[in-house]
């Protein structure tokens, strides 16, 4: 009994944080939370709140269904740098990697996804809670 305490659960979070015109503060904005005991669900969660982020800011027009066909427009840039969605998703999509954070959390680490946008920033956490 001498290995890594498991953790008794998992505190999700997606944040968006950026600064508020004119005054120099920065407001945080909790997108939304989730708490579960599994880290395949946590990390599950993470990953629905990565594609539901990405879709609104910088929507995939061939898989997002609530893009029209009059909004395709060839290499039209999303709000999101393309750059950044498409890192979000590549890290949704990497099953290794989702593999390698599953092994993290729960060994009792959290789990940080930082991406930076134009003028945000957003922040997808799994806190192991003991």
């Amino acid at each position: 009994m001498n290995g890594p305490r498991q953790p008794g659960g998992y505190l999700c979070e997606a944040v968006a944080e950026g600064p508020v015109c004119g005054t120099g503060e920065t407001a945080r904005y909790v997108l939304g939370t989730f708490r579960t005991i599994s880290p395949v669900l946590a990390l599950r969660w993470l990953g629905g709140q990565a594609l539901w982020i990405v879709d609104r800011l910088d929507p995939d027009p061939h898989r997002s269904a609530w893009v029209q066909p009059s909004m395709r427009l060839p290499e039209a840039p999303g709000i999101l740098g393309s750059d950044h969605g498409a890192e979000l998703r590549a890290w949704y999509q990497d099953r290794d990697g989702q593999r390698a954070a599953h092994a993290h959390l729960k060994s009792g680490h959290p789990l940080l996804v930082v991406v930076p946008d134009a003028d945000c920033t957003y922040t997808l956490s799994v806190q192991p809670e003991r």
